[in-house]
Order: C-alpha cells, then sequence, then structure tokens
C-alpha cells in the first residue's frame, strides 16, 4: 500500500515528538525505555541536592532523583522522590545518604542497603541521612580556632597596652631584626641551592645504586650471617687454649734447644759433629782420588781364576 505524503508527514511528526520527549526525560536523567521502581526518603535539610542528580550504590549509578517538595504535614522537612533500577532490591531499614558529589560542587544521593532480609516495596520511605560536605566540616574545625584567634588577639592588646613608647620601639627593633635575619637566611638559601641540588642528587643516586644492588646486599649479608653463625657454634675458646698451650711447648723446647739440651740443642750448639763430618767428607775424597789413580790397589783380576793365599 503506498502511503500519501499527509501520513508520511504524520509519522515523522510522531516520532519526533516521541523524541522529544524522550530527549526531555534524558536530559532530567530518567531513561523511559528502563523500566524501574520509585521509593521516597524525609530530610531535615537537602544541603544543595537538585533534581535529576544520581543515586549511587557502591559507586555505580542506578537511578536519579526525580522530585523534590516540602512534606504535607511537616512543613519543615523535606520529600525527595528518586527511581531505582527494576533489578536493585532495597532492605529494609537501608539509608538514603546525601553526600557531595565532588570537592567543588553538586550533590548526590547514596544508597547504603542493610543485612535485613525483607525487601521494600515501590513507594516504601528510606532513612534519610545527609552527610556533612567539605565546607560544613571545614567550619566546624575552623570555628573553634576562630574564637581562640580572637581570644589571642584580646591578649595581645592587653599587653601591647602596657608598652610605652620607648618599649614600643624596642619590640619593632627586634622584629626588624628578626625579618634582616629571615631575608639572610633567604639568601643563603638562595645561594646554596645548587648544593643543595647536588647533595640531594647524590642521595637519590645513592639510594638508586642500593636499591639496584638490593640482591647482592642481601647476599652479602646472608654469607656474613652464616659466617657469625659457624663463629658461634665453634669451640674458640677451646681452641685459643690449645694454641696458646701448644705455643708454650714450642717454646719451652726452643728454649732446651738453645740451652744444648736433647740431641737436637747438641747437634745445634756443638760443632763437634760437623768437624767430624768434615773430616769424613775429606777421607773420602782422598779415597776416591786414590782410587783413580791406583785403581789396582783395590781391584784384582785374573782370567784363571784368584789364587788362594
Amino acid at each position: 500500500m503506498k502511503l500519501t505524503k499527509e501520513t508520511k508527514i504524520g509519522i515523522t511528526a510522531v516520532i519526533a515528538f516521541a523524541l522529544l520527549i524522550w530527549g526531555l526525560n534524558f536530559l532530567k536523567g530518567k531513561n523511559i525505555i528502563v523500566t524501574s521502581n520509585y521509593y521516597y526518603a524525609v530530610y531535615d535539610n537537602i544541603d544543595g541536592l537538585e533534581a535529576a542528580s544520581p543515586v549511587m550504590l557502591s559507586g555505580f549509578k542506578v537511578g536519579v532523583v526525580e522530585t523534590i517538595k516540602f512534606h504535607k504535614k511537616q512543613r519543615s522537612r523535606i520529600v525527595i522522590r528518586f527511581s531505582v533500577d527494576k533489578e536493585i532490591k532495597i532492605p529494609k531499614n537501608s539509608k538514603s545518604v546525601i553526600e557531595p558529589a565532588n570537592l567543588i560542587a553538586g550533590k548526590l544521593v547514596t544508597l547504603e542497603l542493610s543485612d535485613s532480609q525483607e525487601i521494600l516495596s515501590k513507594g516504601d520511605t528510606l532513612i534519610g541521612f545527609v552527610k556533612p560536605g567539605l565546607e560544613s566540616q571545614l567550619s566546624d574545625q575552623l570555628l573553634p580556632i576562630k574564637e581562640k584567634a580572637e581570644r589571642l588577639i584580646e591578649s595581645l592588646d592587653s599587653v601591647l597596652s602596657i608598652f610605652d613608647a620607648e618599649r614600643r620601639q624596642g619590640l619593632q627593633n627586634s622584629l626588624d631584626n628578626l625579618e634582616n635575619i629571615t631575608n639572610d637566611v633567604s639568601g643563603l638559601v638562595a645561594e646554596e641551592k645548587v648544593k643543595l641540588s647536588k647533595i640531594l642528587s647524590n642521595f637519590e643516586s645513592i639510594s638508586a645504586n642500593l636499591k639496584n644492588n638490593n640482591e647482592k646486599i642481601t647476599t652479602v649479608l646472608t654469607n656474613f650471617s652464616s659466617i657469625s653463625d659457624s663463629l658461634a657454634k665453634a669451640n674458640i675458646k677451646s681452641t685459643i687454649l690449645n694454641a696458646n698451650k701448644t705455643l708454650a711447648e714450642l717454646g719451652e723446647i726452643s728454649g732446651k734447644i738453645n740451652n744444648g739440651e736433647g740431641t737436637i740443642g747438641l747437634l745445634i750448639n756443638n760443632d763437634s759433629l760437623y768437624v767430624n763430618l768434615n773430616k769424613l767428607a775429606a777421607d773420602l775424597d782422598k779415597l776416591v782420588i786414590d782410587l783413580n789413580e791406583h785403581p789396582k790397589r783395590y781391584v784384582h783380576f785374573s782370567l784363571f781364576g784368584k789364587k788362594d793365599k
């Protein structure tokens, strides 16, 4: 069937209108395509929460704040309605916590689920709670400091009131001297900045070397530990005593040798053996010479055998 021009224009208009509605809801944080359940939470102060703010569960967006309005009966309280994905089941006694979205601005709702086995139904109300923002925390912490500062200023005013012109001038001179000292220190630091930079670079280099040679250092320490354990287990005291005893005995033997006691002492201290050995060597030398010159005196050889004497 062929569509007329008017029909085509009508279908296009309907589609465009549907897209417009979906786009507006999407900009508000609603997704009309995905089904969801809605719940309520009541607060004394929503701390700047706005419609279309995200609803988070464990850091994941599971819904969006739809409406914010005053309580019908308790006009000082505020009721918010928010939608949550239908797959999310919220136990009874769970909390709806308003907290900062970031450090600068913005709020969001975080769901803190309880351990209850009973599940809330669509349209039930959660426990509302507002977590203090960074501004509130700073304000609470700075308020005591502000009060102390005011009391300190009052005390300083009281103290300064007892100073005459001369004492005030002396105090002013002391402050000027302190400023001069501070300037001198700043100048010295600026002059030595290069040296300080080199020192820090050397420290970084040493630290890097230690890190790179960590395994070798560990091995060396392990070896030292093994040596220490071996020395601790060894009977060093007994070894030293035995060595001292041996040295004493050697000293005693050396003393006897020097005194000419015993065979070794006589050999070392008495030269008679040396003289006799020299004499024997001389006699042997003469015998060898005579043997070479007169061999017949010592060797008898005959073809017919030796005669009986």
